[in-house]
């Protein structure tokens, strides 16, 4: 954690959210939290990523449902890289597999979307120390995943990049436009892609976009790309 003086340590935390409402309520709320300073704001995965490479932030506040790169491989990726931040999951999705997947990811807490506001704070004060913290609903979750099998099945095949490319191709980017956004060859997108719909036994495009939508990588199975100014203000994840 950074200091602003010698008696006071700031958390130095970073929001990724891909809601402009949601965010800009957070950054607002957060910013009169003494030992909070909000560093930087991101609403998609990539820019996320790119922003806490270079930023460093002590904790990163980090929806799971984001386009061009979801929060679970921007976890993944920021604790391989910068292990000193921690990971707190803001989220709306509580299902089993997509708890398991985020802890597996790097997770330091979770905490759900609809809890208190004064609940984030504590879940943003205990990751920075190191602690975990996990919000009522998503305790219930891992208390239940307990007694379950592990059924998180052959997504758990799935490489990083064939994470990144699955929910690209869910959100409609063709062949040519993954090789301008990933900067790789045609040629290894095409791979990628058979990898994909051997590993998830899909067919075509919209079987893909069927299973990105069970492994809660995009809202619903006919999602659009849709920009920041696109996002209606009310709506929520």
């Amino acid at each position: 954690m950074g200091a602003e003086d010698g008696s006071q340590q700031t958390v130095r935390l970073f929001i990724a959210e891909d809601h402009v409402a949601i965010r800009e309520v957070l950054a607002a709320y957060l910013a009169h939290v003494p030992k909070i300073h909000v560093i930087g704001q991101a609403t998609d995965g990539l820019t996320a990523l790119t922003a806490c490479l270079e930023l460093k932030p002590d904790v990163v506040l980090l929806d799971i449902d984001m386009p061009g790169l979801n929060g679970v491989s921007v976890a993944r990726k920021l604790t391989a890289e910068i292990p000193s931040t921690q990971i707190l999951f803001f989220t709306s999705h509580y299902d089993t597999a997509t708890v398991r997947q985020a802890i597996e990811a790097g997770a330091r807490g979770i905490i759900e979307k609809t809890g208190p506001v004064e609940a984030l704070v504590k879940a943003i004060e205990a990751v920075s120390e190191g602690r975990s913290y996990f919000g009522a609903k998503i305790t219930e979750v891992l208390q239940r995943s307990m007694l379950e099998p592990n059924s998180s099945g052959v997504s758990d095949s799935l490489t990083s990049r064939e994470r990144e490319i699955l929910q690209l191709v869910a959100e409609g980017y063709s062949n040519k436009e993954l090789c301008s956004r990933l900067g790789i060859s045609l040629r290894t997108v095409e791979n990628h892609r058979h990898n994909l719909m051997r590993k998830l036994g899909a067919h075509n495009s919209a079987d893909l976009t069927r299973e990105a939508f069970r492994m809660g990588m995009i809202r619903s199975a006919t999602d659009p790309v849709q920009t920041e100014g696109e996002k209606p203000l009310g709506d929520s994840a």
